[in-house]
């Protein structure tokens, strides 16, 4: 239909009508779009909102409080994480350093910072998630501290003092500061640990608080945006009673135990001598109390505790008695005893020289690489050991030493491919590996249920410090292999080769549906290789750990099991207790594998040393070994030998019922 229009000059033309209504279909068909595409949203909001564990983790109330040491040092102390959340991601930068740390616990202890440099802070809390392909993912808290600062901006250390009333600790101070955060300071903490315990937050400069406390702090604060700048603790007060409480006590006063370390790892206890029958000195056994000792009273009493094991937590506990037996009064006390290399068993990794001197002098002897030594003093990088009837120094840096001797109670071990192996694909079994005994490590296992775990001395050391920085979490490390004899390594590689092509079966022995290849490498993404050396890995060097963190009740969940050797174990599927043992261990140096969650090496100490070499066969404890009371003989399996006669090297030795060799 033609219709008459005029243009914009007014001028008339002819034209086609246009119909400017939409049809009812079309209608229809926008409103079906404009449905769906609101629908699709929705569920994408769902999904994120699902995925991120509902509202996600957060935060109880409170701030984030920075405390600034004065030393170079800083510890940062935020509220704790709301379920379902119990973990932390702080993201430190400060200068040119820049680093992620995961930590189950609401404080963190900085250390080493660049004087005059910017601090930037930011803490979540995490949980672990999945994405829309259901791979993991780390869902971060809505909730973000932070803090922005220079070091050396903050309030003075507060003078303080404090009583003891009635059940009451009462503190007051004086100092500068718009609010006042009051720690218990804990004594035993571990290396890496935030230094105290936040009892108390308050703006006033007086407090009271229920029970009787000691080593109380106060830090004095100023309110910053988003956070609370507090500087320097006080001195630790321990507030007195004002009467003494031996007036209510048979004994007539206070025990005060307290202990000290004389000399590395000579250990006593001290305590004040009371009105009693006898002390009892007690140690505790793992489930019960043991006594150690019994003494009498004097004015001022001290027990020698001997030279106690590298590394080991200690629990003691003095009893005060009466003539019956009745317990009068009783105080505790626990510590760590300092980690030496002293009297620990080493294995050198290659054939050292045996030198009258520390790298110098004459050349006594050529020690083989793995024979069994007792370290008898240290001296730089030299260790003095006897070999057959020479002493002298070999170099500690190519020296494999046991990490119980060394290392103690820091970690756990167990050892399993010297009885049962966990080597298996996801679950499925490897046969004549899975469960069995690795060929190399029929010496590993003690007589006592103990193991031998063996790891290059200068590794050792770094293993320490991600050990007390685990510590610091309220996590332990758990270690599962360490020195691996190459030969274990060769024979897994052969054998699981073989077998690659065969069916994936269960423990029971029903099949999986698929090769053990497939299920290996996921359709070839990865190989045999990824898992297993073919000829010489880290292991064989001593510088490798397979490890995971655990806590009382048990080991932490990851992605896989210890040592599935399948795609399963990959990191890049790290869920967030994995990447918390990966920041332990990254922090100290090591590198892991991208197939293995459970594996670090030391690579940095292999290049600094130059270390190519390796060893074929497993170790053995057996050979002379020194405590403060002389010389003992280890046998193969641990144990001592007693209430014999033995030729060694040509020579007979006799040994008492304690083990030690006459003359």
């Amino acid at each position: 239909m033609w219709i008459t229009r005029r243009n914009r000059y007014g001028r008339r033309y002819a034209g086609r009508r246009t119909h400017t209504r939409r049809t009812r279909g079309q209608i229809q068909r926008l409103v079906r779009v404009w449905t769906a595409g609101a629908v699709i949203l929705l569920a994408l909001a769902a999904a994120f909102l699902l995925l991120r564990g509902g509202e996600g983790p957060g935060f109880e109330e409170g701030d984030l409080l920075v405390c600034v040491n004065g030393d170079g040092s800083a510890e940062l102390y935020w509220p704790k994480a709301t379920a379902p959340s119990g973990m932390y991601r702080v993201e430190v930068t400060c200068g040119e350093t820049r680093e992620t740390r995961y930590c189950t616990q609401s404080a963190l202890s900085l250390s080493g910072l660049p004087e005059g440099e910017e601090l930037e802070v930011q803490v979540r809390a995490v949980a672990d998630g999945k994405s829309l392909l259901g791979k993991p993912k780390e869902v971060k808290s809505w909730k973000v501290f932070r803090a922005k600062l220079l070091p050396p901006e903050a309030p003075e250390a507060p003078e303080v003092s404090g009583t003891l009333e009635d059940g009451v600790t009462s503190l007051r101070w004086t100092g500068e500061g718009e609010v006042f955060q009051v720690f218990q300071s804990n004594v035993n903490s571990a290396q890496g640990a935030a230094g105290g315990v936040l009892l108390a937050s308050t703006r006033e400069r007086a407090i009271s608080l229920e029970g009787d406390l000691s080593r109380l702090t106060v830090r004095a604060g100023w309110k910053k945006r988003g956070f609370i700048l507090c500087g320097p603790a006080s001195s630790p007060v321990s507030p007195l009673p004002g009467i003494t409480g031996g007036q209510d006590l048979p004994s007539g006063g206070q025990l005060s135990l307290a202990w000290q370390e004389t000399a590395p790892r000579l250990c006593v206890l001290e305590w004040n001598g009371t009105q009693c029958h006898h002390f009892e000195v007690q140690r505790w056994a793992g489930e019960k109390w043991e006594t150690a000792a019994r003494l009498a009273p004097e004015e001022r009493v001290r027990y020698d505790l001997g030279r106690l094991g590298s590394g080991s937590y200690n629990r003691f506990r003095v009893a005060a008695l009466d003539g019956d037996g009745t317990e009068l009064q009783a105080e505790e006390v626990s510590f760590w005893a300092s980690v030496s290399p002293l009297y620990g068993t080493i294995w050198p990794i290659q054939s050292l020289t045996l030198y009258e001197d520390p790298g110098k002098g004459t050349r006594l002897a050529s020690v083989p690489g793995g024979t069994a030594l007792c370290v008898l003093a240290e001296e730089g990088d030299w260790f003095r050991v006897r070999y057959g009837e020479e002493y002298g120094w070999v170099d500690s840096r190519f020296c494999m030493i046991d990490l119980p001797e060394y290392v103690g109670d820091h970690c756990t071990y167990d050892i399993t491919n010297s009885y049962d192996s966990l080597f298996a694909v996801h679950g499925s079994p490897i046969r004549e590996v899975t469960h069995q005994v690795l060929p190399g490590y029929e010496n590993v296992r003690m007589a006592d249920g103990t193991f031998l775990v063996p790891y290059l001395y200068p590794c050792a050391k770094k293993l320490l410090t991600a050990a007390q920085a685990a510590e610091a979490d309220g996590l332990r490390l758990k270690i599962y292999e360490a020195f691996r004899p190459q030969r274990a390594t060769r024979f897994s590689y052969d054998t699981t080769e073989k077998q690659l092509k065969d069916p994936a079966l269960t423990e029971s022995g029903a099949q999986v549906g698929t090769t053990l290849s497939r299920l290996m490498t996921d359709n070839g993404r990865f190989n045999l290789g990824s898992f297993l050396a073919r000829t010489i890995s880290s292991h064989n060097r001593g510088i490798a750990l397979d490890l995971t963190l655990e806590k009382p009740e048990g080991e932490l969940e990851m992605q896989s099991g210890m040592h599935d050797l399948s795609w399963y174990s990959e990191t890049y599927l790290n869920n967030l207790n994995a990447k918390l043992l990966e920041g332990y261990m990254k922090a100290v140096g090591m590198n892991g594998l991208s197939s293995e969650w459970w594996h670090f090496q030391d690579d940095a100490t292999r290049k600094a040393i130059g270390l190519n070499s390796s060893l074929e066969k497993g170790v053995s404890p057996e050979g002379w070994t020194q405590d403060d009371g002389g010389w003992r003989y280890r046998n193969a399996d641990g144990s001592i030998a007693r209430n014999t006669a033995l030729t060694i090297d040509g020579r007979v030795y006799t040994f008492d019922g304690s083990g030690y060799a006459a003359g």
